[in-house]
């Protein structure tokens, strides 16, 4: 198995469990939020397509249905996502401007697709995904169904890092066009993400940052070229990753403790490490046993703690204290933690 192994993804999956977040997505239930807006790269996202491009544009100009987009929630440049509606489509010619990632949720459709291949032909149904990365001339691309719910995840142009950057051909990139996959673990990813977007409120810009990475080696390890030149020196270099020296990681972890309150990514804490998301990622982890995520998830914890033993601040104010949202969202997260809610720590603690 090369590449990032399945433990890492699938340990990454669960401690964004942990973290907390929205609630489950049920079959057929769209997401709460309103008035959703289609995503257009503005010079954050780092796609590499044209700047204000609409990364959709080719559901919206077939007419399908956009339910819910990550603009306007903070989840930075990692990973971008639209939950649409596809009922019967028929899209034109079109070069494709991003790298995507496609996962189905619920209903189910034929789709028939070509590009320079082979048609591609396949029943999409929930779990079922496909691949189509940026540069890729696609002939056409029709979806005949009564309904189709899908998650459009928009990648970075090198997927965080892992792919050579040498041209925006797809082939030069090394990913692979692709339908009619049931990876469970790009499922797995797919639905926690959803989980989010159907929030449709602000959270732990951490959450994404490692769901993007995951989702990033999961496609490096199985949905990739063989070749060693397509890969990136920092993906390389990562996959060679010892454990952070002694200075980094003291220099990570004072950062961490520095911003407990704060919405830091993980661009945020492998600059101060000065290496790549990859090979911080995987570095940290083979320094503590956790991801970075998961130890940040625990420094909060501790210092709650802190505050719920010794201090009279309330629920909430605790709750901003340590980086979440509302007062709600920490009693959740710290029920999944602890087997208990806030007040009962309390109350043990200080009986």
């Amino acid at each position: 198995m090369r590449g990032v192994r399945e433990d890492y993804i699938q340990a990454a999956l669960g401690e964004t469990a942990l973290m907390g977040g929205g609630e489950a997505l049920l079959e057929g239930e769209p997401p709460t939020q309103l008035l959703p807006f289609p995503i257009r790269e503005d010079g954050r996202q780092h796609t590499g397509a044209a700047l204000n491009a609409v990364l959709g544009k080719k559901y919206e100009d077939a007419g399908s249905i956009l339910l819910a987009s990550s603009k306007g929630l903070g989840w930075g440049g990692t990973v971008n996502a639209e939950l649409r509606r596809h009922n019967s489509l028929s899209g034109a010619s079109f070069i494709q401007p991003v790298n995507e990632v496609a996962i189905a949720l619920a209903g189910s459709a034929e789709i028939r697709r070509r590009a320079d291949g082979a048609e591609q032909r396949f029943k999409s149904k929930a779990g079922v995904s496909c691949i189509c990365p940026k540069g890729v001339s696609v002939r056409y691309l029709n979806i005949d169904g009564d309904s189709l719910d899908m998650l459009h995840l928009y990648l970075c142009k090198d997927v965080s890092g892992g792919l050579s950057d040498r041209d925006t051909n797809a082939e030069d990139a090394g990913l692979v066009y692709t339908g009619g996959i049931f990876d469970p673990l790009i499922h797995q990813i797919g639905l926690a993400i959803a989980e989010e977007l159907q929030a449709s409120s602000k959270s732990n810009r951490l959450v994404f940052d490692t769901l993007s990475l995951a989702l990033s080696a999961r496609i490096l390890q199985r949905h990739t070229r063989a070749d060693d030149w397509a890969r990136s020196d920092a993906y390389v270099s990562s996959q060679n990753a010892k454990g952070l020296d002694p200075m980094r990681l003291k220099r990570v972890v004072e950062f961490m403790m520095e911003n407990l309150s704060e919405d830091i990514s993980l661009s945020n804490l492998a600059d101060v490490s000065c290496l790549s998301m990859f090979h911080f990622a995987r570095a940290f982890k083979l320094s503590t046993g956790s991801s970075p995520m998961f130890h940040f998830s625990q420094m909060r914890l501790s210092k709650a703690k802190e505050h719920l033993e010794h201090g009279s601040m309330s629920i909430d104010d605790i709750a901003e204290t340590v980086g979440y949202s509302s007062g709600a969202n920490f009693a959740r997260a710290f029920r999944k933690l602890c087997g208990i809610s806030p007040s009962e720590y309390r109350q043990r603690m200080r009986n």
